[in-house]
């Protein structure tokens, strides 16, 4: 490979790679777990991130650790570092695999390309908590490579080194990840090629790959004695010998289940990770990552067409090759799926897609093995196309998907920053929010805490001032039998939540506003969920402190202040309605109605309603009549909430027994 072209097809994978990627990078903030481990950070430093991983994987701390120093809470700068990783990860595959097959430039290329784009991988948004998966992939893909030039070497001290920093990028990268190990089943069928080509003779092969392989064990079985027999994991999902229990006790059976899972997922990373993830994105591609995948496609047979060389049709033609191509990919793509069952765990999009990552490497070889088998150029070129296309269209509606989520959430705190000053501290906060999961407590805790109280609440440990329930049927149940507080210690962050003082949070849909639900007088729009209608009564309004200092929202994790529509005067008349100030609620409709602006959900109209009840403005309740009359839940609420308050006159009272309660 000449250092020309070596480069140009670096750069076509920096271009692949950005395009894929980097378009909305931008717009991509928090998620999952970054809200835990961004508090913990800023509450108490970048050696934070040695306790939090010391039961799990204690070197993942150090990169961490200096992620922070670098990149504090800018969420921007992990998503771009963990560009870089994958892409440098994609150069390092590339340096492999011209190892192996040397003279087969273009369909190297096309591994390393299949690799980079593969649509099972659905993380790489996340560039926070993904920042430790990107760094080990680099040094796993590093340390096959090492082996691969120190299997090539014949000066013993050049040979003693590659072999070395082989076996220390390999403990480091399983210190990483440790569900990456499949990268050491790859490493043997590596070795296995290399020697089965400079050998004959069963005897001399199984000699040579056990002399070439037995140093590079080292890194597996040193990596397994370590985890299974000194390293005490906290989670019992990652302790080896938890997870080998039922293997001594049922080992037929357990054997069986671990073969239908790798089958199983095996079919999934080869097939449905190029059909499953983009139908479960379809709802996010938009017209110009339809553009970006074609400007791919054409690049890249554009590319590859231009590389085709008589050496590499001969080559191409040739059995050798294509066997080791296969069984290569193949070894791979279920070798990194072997401890995955093993840990009972499985591939499933889009949530545990991570598990694909190490597959991923096989899948794209096994890809490029088909495609070998493919004489005709033009039917090879529409595969390559829809395989690429597919992948693009993947990454860009998963990023559209991301940057959608991103907007929701930053949105839903900046309207409570605007309607609740501060939250006494120990009120467990239970949110609905639209479009997005909230699968954890700290998908809610994580947030309030960074607007409200960034601080740890106690020297010794990391604890937030504010909790969460996360809502389902569980939290509904404890709410209503009014459990008292629970203690959780996840990764050394001490939650005390507690089912008696809660605050329910709920934008019932994107078209509305955040609704802070108040106990005296719960009104739901129509759009509510039933769980939170079942514990409205249960929130307690007063754990709203209306008379302290606002709190802004951090702009490096929450983006700027959205603009001022109506739900920015409807959060401040809710708040001013909580002080009793009806006048203040009178000029927010006025100035908010100057500005043309009207709710989409009729219920956030009852502030002003009950402003122009006490004002005593029959006009403006006559006007709005007929809008809240339209929605019959909403004005059998108004009816009630109007009908039921004290000191307003008889022709407000008439106004709303007429045009309010006889229309409901």
């Amino acid at each position: 490979m000449k250092n020309r072209s070596a480069l140009f097809d670096l750069i076509f994978l920096l271009i692949i790679g950005a395009l894929a990627y980097l378009p909305l990078i931008h717009q991509i903030g928090f998620t999952h777990d970054d809200w835990y481990l961004m508090f913990a950070a800023g509450a108490d430093g970048a050696n934070v991130f040695h306790e939090i991983y010391s039961g799990i994987r204690p070197l993942r701390a150090f990169v961490m650790e200096p992620a922070f120093v670098l990149f504090g809470q800018n969420v921007l700068l992990y998503n771009l570092s963990a560009w870089g990783f994958r892409v440098l990860s994609a150069w390092l595959f590339l340096w492999l695999l011209r190892m192996l097959w040397r003279g087969q430039a273009r369909w190297t290329l096309l591994m390393a390309v299949l690799y980079l784009i593969y649509p099972g991988f659905l993380s790489q948004s996340n560039g926070i908590d993904y920042q430790s998966q990107m760094v080990s992939l680099v040094l796993a893909m590093l340390s096959l490579a090492l082996t691969v030039q120190a299997y090539f070497q014949k000066h013993l001290l050049y040979k003693t080194l590659a072999l070395t920093f082989a076996i220390l990028f390999g403990f480091i990268y399983l210190g990483l990840v440790e569900y990456e190990a499949g990268f050491e089943v790859m490493r043997l069928a590596i070795l296995v090629i290399l020697v089965w080509r400079a050998t004959s003779g069963t005897r001399d092969r199984i000699l040579a790959i056990c002399k070439a392989w037995i140093p590079n064990s080292v890194v597996l079985i040193g990596f397994a004695f370590w985890r299974a027999f000194i390293f005490e994991s906290e989670r019992k999902a990652r302790d080896v010998s938890v997870q080998l229990e039922n293997f001594w006790l049922y080992p037929i059976q357990t054997a069986y289940g671990w073969l239908v899972q790798v089958v199983q997922d095996f079919f999934d990373v080869t097939l449905s990770a190029y059909v499953i993830p983009l139908s479960q994105l379809t709802d996010h591609i938009q017209w110009w990552g339809g553009i970006l995948g074609i400007i791919v496609v054409s690049l890249a047979i554009s590319f590859f067409n231009k590389m085709q060389t008589t050496d590499d049709q001969i080559d191409a033609n040739t059995g050798q090759i294509m066997r080791e191509v296969l069984i290569l990919g193949l070894v791979t793509a279920v070798g990194g799926l072997i401890l995955i069952a093993m840990v009972n765990r499985e591939v499933y999009f889009p949530s545990f897609s991570r598990y694909a990552l190490t597959s991923s490497a096989g899948v794209a070889i096994l890809i490029v093995a088909i495609l070998m088998q493919v004489n005709r150029n033009a039917t090879r070129n529409a595969l390559i196309a829809v395989v690429l296309l597919i992948s693009m269209l993947t990454h860009h509606a998963n990023t559209v998907k991301h940057v959608r989520a991103t907007a929701v959430i930053n949105e839903f705190w900046w309207q409570v920053s605007w309607r609740t000053p501060q939250f006494e501290k120990g009120t467990t906060l239970i949110a609905n929010i639209p479009s997005v999961a909230t699968e954890e407590d700290y998908f809610v805790w994580g947030p309030a805490n960074l607007v409200y109280y960034p601080e740890s609440q106690n020297a010794e440990i990391i604890q937030p001032a504010l909790f969460a329930a996360v809502l389902n049927r569980d939290t509904v149940q404890k709410v209503l039998t009014q459990e008292r507080q629970e203690y959780d210690n996840r990764l050394s962050i001490i939650t005390y939540k507690n089912y008696r003082n809660v605050v329910v949070l709920s934008q019932p849909s994107l078209d509305s506003c955040v609704h802070v639900v108040n106990e005296l007088q719960p009104e739901y729009s129509a759009s509510e969920s039933d769980s939170i209608r079942v514990i409205g009564t249960y929130s307690e309004i007063d754990r709203v402190l209306v008379d302290e200092t606002p709190h802004t929202p951090p702009e490096l994790v929450f983006g700027p202040e959205p603009a001022r529509g109506w739900c920015y005067f409807y959060q401040f008349a809710d708040l001013a309605r909580q002080r009793g100030d009806w006048e203040s609620i009178t000029r927010l409709g006025n100035e908010a109605q100057a500005n043309g602006l009207s709710p989409s959900d009729a219920i956030e109209w009852m502030p002003f309603l009950q402003a122009y009840s006490i004002m005593g403005d029959v006009d403006r309740l006559e006007k709005l009549a007929p809008e809240i009359s339209a929605d019959q839940y909403v004005a059998l609420q108004a009816c009630w909430i109007l009908g039921s308050m004290q000191g307003i006159s008889s022709s407000v009272a008439e106004v709303i027994n007429s045009q309010y309660c006889l229309a409901s």
